[in-house]
């Protein structure tokens, strides 16, 4: 009876464990999928206004462009509604950007996620 026990217990504990730690094993391996070099197409938008309060299209385009050509974080919209920040090679890219708000683009380069949030690093302008 006590072996019976002793075993069951241990059936439960390493159940639990393995539980425990599947979590966290897959998490790290959808991490490093997101890390790799994606190309994406959607609208410039900048995130200021579109965070704030949806702005986004061709009648948001004059104050999108006076925000990022004023330094506001710039944001990639996806037909799908997905939102990345864009960054260049570690700085912004709002001066090859600005030209194009509320326009259909296509970037190149390391897409990333944390938290909820994505972005394209070292993103490149595809003709």
């Amino acid at each position: 009876m006590k072996n019976g026990m002793i075993l069951k217990t241990s059936i439960v504990t390493l159940a639990l464990g393995a539980s425990l730690a599947l979590p966290t094993l897959t998490s790290g391996a959808e991490e490093k999928a997101a890390a790799q070099t994606q190309t994406i197409k959607g609208e410039v938008v900048d995130l200021m206004c579109y965070l704030d309060h949806g702005a986004k299209g061709e009648k948001h385009k004059g104050c999108a462009k006076k925000c990022i050509e004023n330094g506001g974080p710039v944001g990639l919209l996806t037909a799908d509604n997905q939102l990345y920040l864009i960054v260049g090679d570690h700085q912004p890219m709002n001066k090859e950007l600005a030209d194009k708000a509320a326009q259909t683009v296509t970037l190149k380069g390391k897409v990333v996620e944390r938290n909820g949030m994505k972005m394209i690093e070292n993103a490149q302008l595809q003709e």
